[in-house]
């Protein structure tokens, strides 16, 4: 049960991170988003922003496999990789921004795997990064 407790308690403090950077980077201020994404994924994940944009996608994704987070988790990390590619476009950074769009999307798609239930918005997501990959 208190695994279950802290979980919970991770994931509304993932959503309040997304929001909190949402709502910096559209104020203007997506340093400051990026600065708040670099320590959930220190926290998260035990990488800053830097080892995740050098980390291959294949070995990001072996990461999520290995961790084996549930839907909801990979949801979020999903999201949060989406806002931080988002704040890289915001600051004009291509290059992290295709890295974070290519780990988000991959997020997405073992989201789609694992999560049986048919998402419109999901898909939504998944099309438009694929199109801002190309």
């Amino acid at each position: 049960m208190p695994k279950e407790d802290y979980l919970l308690k991770y994931l509304e403090k993932l959503s309040r991170v997304i929001a909190a950077m949402l709502g910096l980077r559209e104020k203007g201020f997506p340093e400051d988003a990026l600065r708040m994404a670099d320590e959930t994924y220190k926290e998260l994940l035990s990488l800053d922003l830097d080892m995740l944009a050098g980390m291959p996608v294949a070995e990001f994704d072996a990461l999520i496999r290995k961790l084996g987070y549930t839907p909801t988790y990979i949801e979020a990390l999903a999201k949060l990789t989406f806002e931080t590619a988002c704040c890289y476009a915001e600051n004009d950074d291509k290059p992290k921004m295709r890295i974070f769009n290519e780990k988000a999307l991959l997020l997405y798609c073992l989201l789609n795997e694992k999560d049986k239930t048919f998402s419109f918005e999901r898909e939504m997501i998944i099309s438009e990064l694929k199109t801002a990959g190309n």
